[in-house]
């Protein structure tokens, strides 16, 4: 086989003592992997609470390029926002494509636009500046309807152009209104975002009235959000894992995540679920093992390019690797295959 190494000295009398060192480091290597498994998904609960406080000058955004398909005929995009100061006319998100540039741009002031489309209500938003607001957007191809909510109430709503869908090969930036569709695209202090937002999720559909409601009425540590499952696309907790640039920080909003039924269970049942998961052999569809994704954090692999001495180098369990050829291996790609790739289809025997 090309992977062994043909001069690895195999003298008699230590092959089976070799191989019990390598099952033995292998089991360690997994039992650590397990733990640090558990101790990231308590981590991201946590963070997920979190939000994030903008300086409000040029140089203040996160920037980066998302998969659009699943959100090109129909989205909701909702966030608490808290607006920093009332001059000038500030923008909190923006996304823009090269056919494009203001595909949909979003602030703090009343002017909301989508594919040539503007809702301005000016008139009607309250300037209530500190003061944490809940805004929902939604739009799809079919009802060609742009709707804005604001704290769970129809402000507004427009009708985009029948043959308008949302470009796929955009850039998208919080914190800014964008005046290109490159990285590093020209930003203006006086239309930058000075202010706080907090749970910023992109859903894969057009959310009904009710739903936008029931989101602002469970106020800003609700949980609501998750019973939406994969159609929340673009998740506030992924979201926290892209690159912040300029003064943007993480910050307590007073929100704690509630506890769940497990953690409620004292430390030697969680213990004993703990060793039982690890003893058994739980195989998803795709043949890899529970939390396998996470070993993409070894040093070797992390911030790496996926290539095929990449994809060879896992290629018993990890064939899919071969379809994201090119890709960065980040947090965010090692976060798609935990949801997409992991547990999540797998039935204990």
């Amino acid at each position: 086989s090309s992977g062994i190494n043909a001069e690895w000295p195999l003298r008699p009398g230590t092959i089976e003592q070799s191989f019990t060192m390598i099952i033995t480091l292998s089991v360690m290597f997994l039992l650590g992997a397990l733990t640090g498994v558990e101790s990231d998904k308590a981590g991201l609960m946590e963070r997920r609470f979190k939000g994030l406080k903008f300086g409000g000058t040029a140089k203040d955004y996160i920037l980066f390029k998302p998969r659009m398909e699943p959100l090109e005929e129909s989205y909701t995009l909702c966030a608490w926002v808290k607006k920093g100061r009332s001059d000038g006319i500030k923008y909190w998100f923006d996304y823009g494509t090269t056919s494009d540039p203001h595909a949909i741009y979003l602030s703090v002031d009343g002017y909301f636009y989508t594919l040539g489309t503007e809702v301005n209500l000016k008139s009607k938003v309250t300037d209530q500046v500190g003061t944490w607001r809940h805004v929902c957007f939604t739009w799809s191809l079919t009802t060609r309807a742009f709707s804005v909510y604001y704290d769970g109430v129809l402000l507004g709503s427009a009708t985009t152009p029948s043959d308008r869908k949302i470009g796929l090969d955009g850039y998208m930036v919080i914190g800014q209104l964008q005046f290109s569709h490159t990285y590093g695209g020209r930003f203006e202090d006086k239309h930058s975002f000075d202010g706080e937002l907090f749970k910023l999720n992109v859903f894969d559909k057009e959310l009904d009235a009710s739903a936008v409601k029931e989101m602002a009425d469970g106020g800003l540590c609700s949980e609501v959000e998750e019973k939406y499952g994969r159609s929340r696309y673009l998740k506030w907790e992924d979201l926290l894992l892209e690159e912040k640039t300029g003064n943007v920080a993480e910050i307590d909003v007073g929100c704690t995540p509630e506890p769940k039924e497990e953690d409620k269970e004292d430390t030697e049942d969680k213990e004993d679920k703990e060793e039982a998961s690890i003893s058994e052999d739980c195989e998803c569809e795709n043949g890899t093992t529970l939390s396998r994704w996470d070993l993409l954090r070894e040093d070797k692999f992390f911030n790496k390019t996926v290539t095929v001495e990449l994809v060879e180098e896992l290629k018993e369990t990890w064939d899919i690797l071969g379809d994201f050829a090119g890709a960065t291996v980040t947090e965010r790609f090692i976060s798609h295959f935990k949801f997409f790739h992991d547990g999540k289809t797998c039935d204990k025997k």
